[in-house]
C-alpha cells in the first residue's frame, strides 16, 4: 500500500470509530458492572463513575465528530454518496446521533436500553462500512 494523504484520512477515520465502539464496549462490559456492584449511583462508586462517564462522553463526542468529518471527506473523494451501503451507513449514523442525544440530554445517561441500542447501532455502522 502506498502512503498518501488519503491513507492518513482512512486511518484517522478508523481510529476514531474504534475509539468510540471500543470505548462503549469497555465502559459497558467492565466499568458499569463494577459501578453497579458497588451500589450504583447510591454507593461509593458514584465519586469515580461520574468523572469517567463525563470524560468518556467528551472524548466520544470528539471521536464521532472526527468520524463524520473524515467520513464525509472519504465519501466525496471515493464518490460513494450514491452507494446503497453509504445510505445505510448514514441512516445508522443518524440513528446513533439521535440515540446519543436522547441518552445524554434527556435520560442523563441513566437508561440501559439506550446504552445497548447505541452499542448495537455502532456495531451495525461498522458492519455497513465493511460493504463500502
Amino acid at each position: 500500500m502506498e502512503f498518501n494523504g488519503w491513507n492518513v484520512v482512512v486511518w484517522i477515520h478508523l481510529l476514531a470509530m474504534a475509539f468510540f465502539v471500543g470505548g462503549q464496549l469497555f465502559v459497558g462490559l467492565a466499568v458499569v458492572p463494577v459501578f453497579r456492584a458497588q451500589g450504583g449511583s447510591e454507593g461509593p462508586a458514584r465519586e469515580w463513575m461520574i468523572p469517567i462517564a463525563r470524560r468518556f462522553g467528551w472524548a466520544s463526542l470528539g471521536a464521532i465528530s472526527l468520524s463524520l468529518i473524515t467520513g464525509a471527506a472519504l465519501a466525496s473523494h471515493l464518490h460513494l454518496w450514491n452507494e446503497h451501503a453509504m445510505h445505510l451507513k448514514l441512516t445508522l449514523v443518524a440513528i446513533a446521533v439521535v440515540l446519543v442525544c436522547i441518552h445524554v440530554f434527556i435520560t442523563k445517561g441513566a437508561n440501559r436500553l439506550l446504552q445497548g441500542l447505541i452499542l448495537l447501532d455502532s456495531i451495525a455502522i461498522v458492519l455497513a462500512a465493511t460493504a463500502l
